[in-house]
């Protein structure tokens, strides 16, 4: 699973949209030095040059150790599938959710967190308790909480709770993936394979492979798809 799309992109670029929770999340003020090797940090991150982050990160927490972003990174990057050292990771997100105790973001990290670890109960008791104590979250975070939500469930074999998540939350009208996406982990649940790539295809198709990777990452997770980068279909797309 690529954290870098669905948690890190959210970190550092999608300020904007948690800022409108109910409950804003403060931080001190960082310096332009900072930014500059959090950036690069985040970059090398993407260039899997993950020995180079880590010396970036560990030089932003001499200067400013009291910004979440640097700890929520290194978490990132002790996830990657290449590391995965659960051990290291969980202190980061822990030390980000202490310095942002009144933001959503480190919350989803820890319930990210517990997902990739394949620990479904934490993780769905985690997103569960996200959607209820920012109720107001924007629909593009919403959406995604309520998805895991959904999968945590399919993976604990409480399908009727599952779709009832889907039957509560999602229309084809949204403004997100999250009805396709849903609807294909619906019949992955049940081995149909053909049907779960055709809900993929009409997602893909509706709202473009870079919007549906989230979507699409948590299913590399849990071994229902091929670790490969998400392709837009050929074929147009169709009304479910």
């Amino acid at each position: 699973m690529r954290l870098i799309q669905s948690l890190l992109i959210l970190t550092l670029g999608a300020a904007s949209a948690w800022s409108q929770t109910s409950k804003p999340a403060s931080q001190p003020q960082t310096s332009d030095e900072v930014k500059k090797l959090l950036m690069e940090a985040r970059d090398m991150r993407v260039q899997q040059r993950f020995t180079d982050a880590l010396e970036k990160l560990d030089a932003a927490e001499k200067l400013a150790p009291n910004v979440a972003d640097i700890y929520a990174l290194r978490g990132d990057i002790y996830l990657a599938p290449r590391r995965r050292d659960f051990e290291l990771a969980l202190p980061q997100f822990e030390k980000a959710a202490e310095l942002q105790p009144d933001s959503p973001l480190p919350k989803f990290n820890l319930a990210e967190y517990y997902f990739v670890k394949h620990d479904f109960d934490t993780a769905l008791k985690a997103f569960t308790k996200l959607t209820a104590d920012y109720p107001k979250l924007p629909m593009v975070i919403r959406h995604l909480v309520h998805y895991k939500r959904a999968l945590c469930e399919l993976k604990l074999g409480h399908r009727p709770a599952a779709e009832k998540i889907v039957a509560d939350t999602f229309t084809f009208m949204d403004d997100t993936p999250a009805y396709y996406f849903s609807k294909s982990a619906l019949a992955f649940d049940q081995d149909d394979k053909a049907k779960a790539n055709e809900w993929i295809q009409r997602g893909v198709a509706v709202f473009k492979a870079q919007r549906c990777e989230p979507y699409y990452d948590a299913f590399k997770e849990l071994r229902w798809v091929p670790d490969m980068d998400l392709a837009a279909p050929k074929d147009e797309p169709k009304q479910p």
